[in-house]
Parts: structure tokens; sequence; C-alpha cells
């Protein structure tokens, strides 16, 4: 709780200490004037970085993707592959139900 009590009365001083004017302009302002040049080229330079960062993620992530989608297509070069579709007929004899439940009493006791 002290802590917290001493960070508060510090800032509360700091802040009222940047307030004093001097020549018609708070503190602030002076300091402001003095650190503007290096702050503004720190905040460039982070934002270059950056871009140049999504930049090349981004072509990066062009390039694994194009990498990713095979360019030749694939097919079987095989004579062994099937070229005709074989259609499954119908059998031309019909079995009855009787012989059904004939053929699933045989399944069960085997």
């Amino acid at each position: 709780m002290k802590t917290a009590l001493k960070i508060t009365g510090l800032l509360f001083g700091f802040l009222l200490f940047l307030s004093i004017e001097i020549k018609d302009k708070p503190i602030f302002a002076h300091i402001y004037g003095v650190i503007s040049p290096a702050t503004q080229y720190a905040q460039n330079t982070t934002e270059d970085f950056f871009s140049r960062s999504v930049n090349k993620t981004e072509t990066y992530s062009k390039k694994l993707f194009d990498n990713s989608v095979p360019k030749v297509k694939d097919s079987v070069k095989s004579k062994l592959a099937a070229q005709k579709k074989i259609l499954i007929e119908e059998p031309a004899e019909r079995i009855t139900e009787q012989e059904k439940k004939e053929l699933d009493a045989l399944i069960k006791n085997h």
C-alpha cells in the first residue's frame, strides 16, 4: 500500500513539475521541442520496419501457397488401370423370401 501511495505521489508531483510555465510555455512543451525529432525518427523507423516485415511475410506466404499446388496434373500412366467402369448388374434369378430365411438360418447355425 505504501508503494502505491508513493507512486501516485510521484506521478502527481511530476505532473505538477511539467505544468510549470517558463516563457509562457509549460516545461513539457520545452522538453517536447527538444525530444520530438528523436521520437519522430524512432516512430518512422519502427513503422518502416513493420511494413517491410509484413511485405516479406506476404511474399513468403504467396510463395508457400503457390508451391503447395501441384503444377502437374496427376494421371495414371499404367495400362493395368481400369479404363472402363464396370457396372454390377442384378442377378437374373430372384431369391424368394423362403430361400432368404433358409439362408439366414444356415448362416446362424454355422
